[in-house]
């Protein structure tokens, strides 16, 4: 219900900005533009594309704002891939706009399309501005592509991103100045700005005044580091009446510790031990100029917290038995959620693929687990690029899921690890007969 009602609220008001579009061209006092002469056609599918565009930018601004009702329907991690394929579609809206206006007005005044840009330019109310903000715009989702094919680092995704504010400042004059749908109609143009108030309320609520104020609440800080491996570290985290912190195990949170070279930056990281309200803890790889500093952080540094995000929980789990597969440091979220699982009396088979002992992080404690529960919670460690070690070797690929969990298609399966392995392995799976439905992951990145 919870989904429907959002789809709902969505397509509604896609349906009152086309509606409303509709209407007013159709009732135009000259006659419907839509079957009027070239010009006023032009015209008018023109400002239907600026219309949608802006629209899909507010859409854009709420699902890549973590609004937690509804990040919690959908999934963070499935907002965050809608938004990078609206973000592409978007630009037909917004180059479309421009071009379609130019040519009718253009043609509507008899000069030649240049002509009319620099009389736009020269004599109507924002269109420079918003010039810049479509600038802007291209700009920075043409950085935006060369980001997610890792040309460049996390921090000039974070600063492109904050252009796309300015750009929305920039044009969102030029619409209620120039707009021909809000210029006699202030009823759409009251509607407008609540739609803008409506966006810009989620962001600052979720995006600044809520991680300030669960800091201001919990106060967090780090507590202590502990080396799980020669490039893994967990960071202990404490702070005041953690009971009352609503995160449950497999779910992550945007962290930005508040110390010199860090606190200007924010960055993913999954819980990684089961919730028990005194402390969190967060297990992080060296993989960047970020994460190599990890283990410089001092015990007392603040701790600001953005979530918790995610659907990647227990409270999935409909069915009695579970799978679980994790693949490096892909064990953080696994790693709390097989302790929930277990004690939730579930039979749980762990298999995690590694490439050698050594780091294969929270062995020790998973193997105390299978102990104290042997009948409930079974651990495979895969190893890739160790021979001397005992145990299973290889790749976590359908024979080792066939031999090690022969009964899967009665499992639920929790996936988590490298985008490669997951994508692979959940095609083995669906092969398997496990449904899609029930196999469950997460890509907790921005």
């Amino acid at each position: 219900m919870k989904a429907a009602s959002r789809y709902f609220l969505l397509v509604s008001q896609w349906l009152i900005i086309v509606g409303f579009w509709f209407w007013n061209h159709v009732n135009q006092p000259m006659g419907n533009a839509l079957t009027g002469d070239p010009a006023n056609r032009l015209l008018a599918y023109g400002r239907l594309a600026g219309l949608l565009a802006a629209f899909g930018i507010l859409l854009q601004l709420i699902l890549a704002g973590r609004v937690k009702w509804v990040e919690q329907v959908f999934g963070l991690d499935r907002l965050l891939r809608l938004h990078q394929v609206i973000g592409f579609s978007l630009l037909v809206f917004l180059i479309a706009h421009p071009i379609l206006v130019t040519a009718g007005h253009a043609l509507m005044a008899d000069v030649s399309r240049a002509d009319q840009l620099r009389d736009f330019f020269a004599h109507w109310d924002s269109v420079l501005a918003a010039t810049a903000g479509l600038a802007l715009m291209i700009a920075a989702t043409a950085v935006s592509v060369a980001i997610i094919r890792r040309r460049m680092p996390f921090e000039a995704w974070y600063v492109t991103h904050l252009t796309f504010y300015l750009a929305i400042l920039l044009a969102f004059g030029h619409q209620i100045a120039v707009g021909g749908d809000f210029a006699d109609h202030p009823g759409f143009t009251a509607y407008w700005y609540a739609l803008y108030a409506f966006t810009f309320g989620n962001l600052l609520y979720y995006r600044l005044f809520r991680p300030f104020w669960m800091f201001h609440r919990h106060r967090f800080q780090v507590v202590g580091l502990q080396a799980e491996s020669s490039d893994v570290t967990s960071v202990f985290i404490e702070g005041r009446n953690l009971q009352a912190f609503p995160i449950e195990a497999g779910q992550f949170m945007l962290v930005r510790f508040w110390a010199p070279g860090l606190r200007w930056q924010v960055h993913p990281f999954s819980l990684s031990g089961p919730p028990d309200g005194t402390r969190i803890r967060l297990t992080i790889k060296a993989l960047g100029d970020f994460t190599r500093r990890i283990p410089e952080i001092k015990p007392g540094t603040p701790v600001i917290i953005d979530g918790p995000h995610g659907l990647f929980t227990p409270r999935r789990s409909q069915l009695n038995k579970v799978l679980l597969i994790a693949g490096g440091i892909g064990i953080t979220p696994i790693r709390s959620i097989a302790d929930t699982l277990v004690a939730s009396g579930k039979d749980v088979t762990l298999i995690y693929g590694n490439r050698t002992l050594a780091s294969s992080v929270f062995l020790n404690e998973l193997t105390t687990l299978a102990a104290q529960a042997p009948d409930r919670f079974r651990i495979f460690n895969i190893l890739s690029h160790d021979p001397g070690s005992a145990g299973e070797k290889g790749y976590v690929d359908r024979d080792c899921l066939t031999r090690l969990a022969s009964d899967i298609r009665d499992r639920e399966v929790y996936l988590c690890g490298p985008p490669g392995m997951m994508k692979k392995l959940r095609g083995i799976l669906m092969t398997l007969g496990v449904p899609a439905t029930r196999i469950y992951d997460e890509r907790f990145a921005l």
